[in-house]
């Protein structure tokens, strides 16, 4: 049995954290929401495959959580979609800079996020990348 691929909608707008969670599990992952990035680090990122995140929230912003999580081993590959009403040239540069694996503007197709939800996560699947497992052992050699 496949498993889902688990994914975690962080935005403060909780209709549209709704809106996306409703159908990314129609199109078969498991989704939850977040309304804010100190909410992500209260549940911890590391279970998922892959975060939807909005920039502009409360106190902290989706830039900062970004980084924060990028900084962190157990949560470094963990890819990146953001989804923010912020599109000029130097976010979307500060976004894929900061590791994002796709940028998208706000107000977007929900279709076109489920396309780029599941390219990211081919992308990410096809290079190897084990989100839940980091450490590959062999005769007694690991390799984190």
């Amino acid at each position: 049995m496949e498993t889902k691929n688990h994914i975690l909608v962080v935005d403060d707008e909780q209709d549209l954290c709704e809106i996306l969670k409703f159908n990314l599990e129609m199109e078969g992952y498991e989704a939850d929401t977040a309304n804010s990035a100190e909410e992500v680090l209260e549940i911890g990122a590391e279970k998922y495959d892959l975060l939807l995140l909005d920039v502009m929230m409360g106190a902290m912003s989706g830039f900062a959580l970004a980084k924060k999580l990028k900084d962190e081993p157990m949560t470094a590959n963990i890819p990146i979609i953001f989804l923010t009403a912020r599109d000029t040239e130097n976010d979307t540069v500060t976004g894929f800079n900061l590791g994002a694996d796709d940028y998208i503007s706000k107000p977007f197709s929900i279709r076109e996020v489920l396309v780029r939800v599941r390219a990211v996560l081919r992308r990410t699947s096809d290079t190897g990348y084990a989100p839940h497992n980091n450490i590959i052992s062999y005769q007694g050699l690991e390799l984190n």
